[in-house]
């Protein structure tokens, strides 16, 4: 089976390609710059380089938020041809913040109290009716960048004035009080293969390692991996990163990573994160081939039952004494049976045969 890694090249995704090869036949790993995707009247079709991307059995597409579209329309052209760990939808929902916030709540995933407010006047009001202090953010953005703090409204306006630049909307959120910490969780499927808490640097709010924050090994709660998994299922990613906060009795979801950096998980829990996903993917590809070919199978069944098509099968030659034998399927498929008159029509590398 073929593995393709499409990524920004970092160490994570490099790890996840060299742990695969102990399990797939053949492993690429393309740089997502190299990607388009066209689209005609003809049909829409991926490109690398400038050649259209040979088939694989797996396509496991990586990279930041900047990338979000392009990630998305490869999956969508790609989309029940091969087995893909991040469904189409996923790359919209998962690289927004608030829009991940909506889909976790459609499914009762706990989440903090959040405002998504398009421009700053509507920001403005949220601010002056809110309860401090709040977190404020960019929806877009990954490893802590863009997360501030507010515990005044006058401070909440300065921050406000900050983040004017970047011209995006503003997400604000009650703040949950966890003693700087936070849980993160890599879920692959229906399990839970890695987790680390996580611990921010002094006068920091922010426990992303990338922000200073130090992991250590944490065994979760069976009711902290229900609820990461859920969270994993809920925007159809069967391999991605949960930021989890735990206050007192209560837990919440505050974000999803969709292409989460494995170095410091690997670090803390001392486990190969990197070869459980590898091991996964395999897992999937192939019961994914096996469901594929099972339906192509059926399909043929019921086009035959139907008398809608014939088709091609390879099977090698049981010549004995004379005699050619015919595999069972082909005669189950066929309908033919043993004291049945056949005609053959014979000629040079071919045979036909078919009933009186």
């Amino acid at each position: 089976m073929k593995l393709a890694v499409i990524s920004l090249g970092g160490q994570s995704s490099k790890s996840i390609a060299e742990e695969s090869r102990s399990y797939f036949s053949s492993v690429s790993e393309l740089s997502i710059r190299s990607i388009e995707v066209h689209t005609t009247l003809n049909g829409s079709q991926v490109l690398c380089d400038g050649e259209p991307l040979p088939p694989f059995d797996c396509v496991y597409v990586r990279g930041s938020y900047k990338y979000a579209l392009l990630q998305q329309a490869i999956s969508e052209v790609l989309y029940k041809k091969t087995y893909l760990p991040l469904h189409p939808s996923s790359f919209p929902l998962g690289h927004n913040k608030f829009l991940t916030l909506l889909e976790l709540q459609k499914y009762n995933v706990p989440v903090p109290a959040s405002y998504f407010a398009g421009n700053i006047k509507s920001a403005r009001k949220v601010l002056e009716s809110a309860h401090y202090p709040i977190i404020m953010k960019l929806s877009t953005g990954t490893q802590g960048v863009g997360v501030m703090m507010a515990d005044s409204v006058s401070s909440a306006r300065s921050i406000l004035d900050t983040l004017e630049v970047f011209n995006q909307p503003y997400l604000i959120q009650e703040y949950i009080e966890t003693n700087a910490t936070d849980i993160r969780i890599i879920v692959a499927g229906d399990k839970v293969v890695a987790a680390m808490k996580r611990k921010a640097a002094h006068s920091e709010i922010r426990a992303n390692i990338h922000q200073g924050g130090v992991g250590v090994a944490f065994t979760p709660s069976s009711d902290i991996e229900e609820i990461a998994i859920k969270a994993a299922a809920a925007i159809k990613a069967d391999v991605c990163a949960v930021d989890i906060l735990e206050s007192g009795k209560k837990t919440y979801v505050i974000e999803l990573n969709l292409s989460p950096g494995l170095e410091g998980i690997s670090k803390a829990t001392k486990a190969n994160v990197a070869k459980e996903i590898a091991s996964y993917l395999f897992l999937q590809t192939k019961a994914y081939k096996a469901h594929k070919i099972s339906q192509d199978y059926n399909k043929f069944l019921s086009g035959i039952d139907n008398g809608n098509h014939t088709s091609q099968i390879v099977s090698h030659v049981d010549l004995k004494a004379g005699i050619l034998r015919i595999p069972e399927r082909i005669s189950k498929l066929s309908g033919f049976r043993s004291d049945e008159e056949v005609i053959y029509s014979v000629g040079k590398k071919k045979l036909v045969i078919s009933k009186t």
